[in-house]
This record gives structure tokens, C-alpha cells and sequence, in this order.
């Protein structure tokens, strides 16, 4: 075969792996587990790095039209475009140092190349992994079928060491397991995991709430809906409550309490102000509100015209943690460990998303462990295994998808965490906003 057309077919297919990730469909993730042995039969390094980067580049592209609508201002473009490219760039190096011309030494350096794109710093942009597709490959089977999905490509990779002979039997003996183990994992115990009773997940279609009276309104649908459903757990989506604080929680006083005196428990994407961050004076300002009329100044609110009002000033950036809030039968916070990079976590910036990579990543509500993923969290595999390392009984995700409308980032999401929920046999629920 002619070397040049040899090293072409592997990034053909690397190129064609990576936009059936990007769609998001099931069959597309699936695809993608073949990355590493895509990428890595090639005969050089610099062919194995061309690869990689090529499928990288094309499944990250769903990128480039959300965080241009994220940054606002279409001039802006190149940002995005940086970042793209700057992402597959880095999470190429791995693969690259990886390749190897000695077969038998893909064993070890394979996984060490997943790992290297899972566990930060990497893990923080370690979008487009292969080891997403381990919950429809090996459903039910948790940490055994992740371990063969990330050890099935250097096995693969390594056969050419042996004779024919050994080769044949090493690849029986592999994908048999394999097989073995697909088939188990849907058998026995059979279907999904069954849902938590009691619980529920509300989507929602407010857009962008940082619109006047968007919060408002977005706070008026949250309380009826909870007012009228029976359900223990009612969880809402990322940020349907901008900006929580001690007037928030006055405002909201009257549905708190019932939600303390019937036993529910409410589960609110919530923008919380930094409280190391905010000045004592403040403190005291926000107090103060508990005292306020907020009915009178609701009926106002009702009153305005809002296409005759004024532009409303708007107030200056302020320092917010993401958060899920949990309110009404009980009271916890759960701070999003992973902010989008650049667009929310913003380095050296005061107004910043902290980035908290040792913080829990499960919440105890309702006497059940759940681990939460908040948005771009959902992207990545870092988040989520640490959080399975904490013995989930159940797994929440919560998003705002409104910014990346018209990609396949919201269907990436949803089908991300569906497989985590199939590979290791959680209930999960997710709550978005579009």
C-alpha cells in the first residue's frame, strides 16, 4: 500500500469519528471510542498528531457558535476560534507523546494518554472523550466496563509485537470479553435503572433571564410549579434564579414555608454572591430588605410598562458562584466545581467563577446521594468520576442551554449523561433551561 494513502485512511477516519461525536447521537459516542486506535496506528508521530488534532478539531466545533453567542459581540469571533483551536491543540500533546514505534508499549501508554485528557489541569477542556461511550457499550457494568474501554485500544494496538497466530488469539480473547461484558451489562440485571419515586425534574424555556424582569417571571413559574405538584424533590435548571440573596429568600418566604410545612424540597439553579467577596456594609444592606414590602413593590412591577420604561441601569459585575440550591423541607448549597473556562472562570478576575476541583461532588437530599453536574460539567469525565467515587444513589444535572440553541452541544449533554447513568446503573434526572 502507498505510505501516503496508508497515513490518509486513519485521518480520514479520525475526521469522521469526530463530527459523529459532535452530533451528540448515541451511535456517534460510540463511534468515538476508536479514537485512540485511529489515531495511533499511524506509522509517525507527526501523522498520529495530525490525526488526533483532526479529530479533535472536528468534534469541538459545536464550540465555536456557542461561545461566540456566550462572549456577545459577533467582532469577537477570533476568541472562539483561539480556543478551538487552542483546546484540540492541547489535548492532542497526549496522544502524541503516546505514539510509540515499539507496539507492546501502547499497553501502558494508552490509558496513560486517557488519563492525561481526564484528570486535570487537561480534564478542565477534556471535551470529546472516548471514554463517554462506555455507558452504551457496557451498561450496568461501572468500573470494570470503563476499565475495558480504556484498555481495549492498546491491546488492539499492541497485537502487531506477536505472530499471527498470537495475534488472532489476542484479538478473540479481547473482543470476546468485550462481547461478554456488552452483553452481561444488558442482561443481567436488564433495562435502566429505575427512577427515584418522588422526584422530578422540570425543564423550563425562559431564554436569557439577565433581561429585565426575566427573573421575575422565571421566580413566579418556580413557585407555582412546586405549589402544584405532589412530588418531594422538584429540581429546576441551572441559573433559572440569577442572583439568590437575603432579598431572594424574602421575596420567596411564603413558598418556603410551604414547602417546609408539606416536606417539599426544591433543588434551584441559583447564582449565589460571593460571600468571602461581598463587603460587610453589603451585608448589612441585604439584611435590612427582610424588612421591605415586597408586596407593594411586586404590584409595582406588575404595573410597568415595559416597552414605554426607561433602559433600566444596569448594576455592576459582581463576583457569583453557580450553584444548585437546595430549599423549602431542607437547606443545602452545592458549588459547581468546574465553570466554563474563560467565559465563567476567568483567572486573576475579580468577578470570576471560582474553580473548586476538591469539592464534593455529592449532595445528600432526601436521605439519596446525588451526584450533581452543573452545564459544562456535563461535558467533560473528570466531574463525574469523582463524583462516582463518592457512591452516588443518583445522578442530577442541571443546565442552561439557551447560549448554545441551534448546536448539538444540548444533545451532547443529555447524551453524555445518560451513558454515565447506563454504565453505572444510576436514576438520573436533568433539568434544563432553553
Amino acid at each position: 500500500m502507498n505510505p501516503r494513502f496508508r497515513d490518509r485512511v486513519p485521518l480520514c477516519a479520525a475526521i469522521a469519528i469526530g463530527l459523529a461525536g459532535s452530533t451528540g447521537h448515541p451511535l456517534g459516542i460510540v463511534a468515538a471510542a476508536g479514537m485512540p486506535f485511529v489515531c495511533l496506528m499511524q506509522a509517525t508521530r507527526q501523522a498520529a498528531f495530525q490525526s488526533t488534532f483532526s479529530y479533535y478539531v472536528a468534534g469541538l466545533w459545536p464550540l465555536v457558535p456557542g461561545l461566540e453567542r456566550y462572549v456577545g459581540q459577533p467582532a469577537t469571533l477570533l476568541i472562539p476560534l483561539t480556543l478551538w483551536i487552542f483546546t484540540a491543540i492541547l489535548l492532542s500533546v497526549p496522544w502524541t507523546i503516546a505514539w510509540t514505534s515499539n507496539p507492546l508499549h501502547f499497553l501502558w501508554r494508552v490509558p496513560l494518554a486517557l488519563l492525561a485528557t481526564i484528570v486535570p489541569p487537561l480534564g478542565i477542556i477534556g471535551l470529546g472523550s472516548p471514554m463517554i461511550a462506555a455507558g452504551y457499550l457496557f451498561p450496568g457494568t461501572a468500573w470494570t466496563g470503563l476499565a475495558a474501554a480504556a484498555l481495549l485500544p492498546g491491546i488492539l494496538l499492541s497485537t502487531p509485537a506477536f505472530s499471527s497466530r498470537r495475534r488472532c488469539l489476542i484479538h478473540w480473547i479481547a473482543i470476546g470479553f468485550c462481547i461478554g461484558l456488552a452483553i452481561g451489562g444488558r442482561v443481567l440485571p436488564s433495562g435502566d435503572a429505575a427512577a427515584t419515586p418522588g422526584w422530578i425534574a422540570v425543564n423550563t424555556h425562559f431564554g436569557d433571564l439577565s433581561h429585565p424582569f426575566g427573573d421575575y417571571v422565571a421566580a413566579q413559574f418556580i413557585q407555582q410549579e412546586a405549589a402544584k405538584t405532589s412530588a418531594r424533590v422538584v429540581i429546576f435548571p441551572e441559573s433559572v434564579v440569577p442572583r439568590w440573596s437575603k432579598a431572594t429568600e424574602a421575596f420567596w418566604r411564603e413558598s418556603l414555608d410551604r414547602c417546609r410545612a408539606s416536606g417539599q424540597i426544591l433543588a434551584i439553579g441559583a447564582g449565589l454572591p460571593a460571600k468571602d467577596r461581598i463587603k460587610s456594609d453589603d451585608r448589612e444592606k441585604l439584611s435590612d430588605l427582610r424588612s421591605y414590602d415586597f408586596g407593594a413593590a411586586i404590584n409595582a412591577l406588575n404595573n410597568v410598562n415595559r416597552q414605554s420604561s426607561p433602559a433600566l441601569i444596569k448594576p455592576d459585575p459582581e463576583p457569583i458562584d453557580n450553584t444548585l440550591l437546595i430549599v423549602g423541607a431542607e437547606s443545602a448549597t452545592f458549588y459547581q466545581r468546574v465553570p466554563v473556562p474563560v467565559g465563567m472562570w476567568q483567572p486573576f478576575s475579580r468577578i470570576s467563577v471560582p474553580l473548586r476541583l476538591g469539592a464534593p461532588g455529592v449532595l445528600t437530599v432526601d436521605h439519596q446521594r446525588a451526584a450533581v453536574l452543573i452545564c459544562y460539567e456535563q461535558l467533560l469525565t473528570f466531574p463525574i468520576l469523582a463524583s462516582m467515587l463518592q457512591h452516588p444513589t443518583v445522578i442530577v444535572g442541571i443546565s442552561n442551554t439557551f447560549w448554545v440553541n441551534g448546536t448539538t452541544i444540548p444533545t451532547y449533554q443529555a447524551t453524555a449523561l445518560r451513558s454515565w447513568a447506563k454504565l453505572f446503573r444510576l436514576p438520573y434526572f436533568s433539568a434544563v433551561n432553553s
